[in-house]
C-alpha cells in the first residue's frame, strides 16, 4: 500500500514540473500555443536539464591524468 502512495505522490509532483515552466512563461506574456510559448518551456527545461548535468557529472571511471603524477 505504501508503494502505491509514494507512486503516485512521486507522479503528482512531476506533473506539477511542466506546469511550472507553463506558468512562467505565462508570466512572460507568452500566450499557449504559439511556436514561442512552445520554444520558452523547452529553453526553460534545457536550462534545468543543463544545471542538474552540471551539478551532479558522471562518474569518472579508470584512471585520470592527477592519478599518474
Amino acid at each position: 500500500m505504501r508503494n502505491y502512495f509514494a507512486i503516485g505522490l512521486l507522479m503528482a509532483l512531476m506533473g506539477c514540473e511542466t506546469t511550472d515552466y507553463r506558468g512562467r512563461c505565462n508570466e512572460y506574456g507568452f500566450l499557449p500555443g504559439t511556436d514561442a510559448y512552445a520554444q520558452c518551456v523547452q529553453r526553460l527545461d534545457m536550462s534545468d536539464k543543463d544545471h542538474l548535468r552540471r551539478a551532479y557529472p558522471p562518474p569518472a571511471y579508470g584512471v585520470s591524468r592527477g592519478d599518474l603524477l
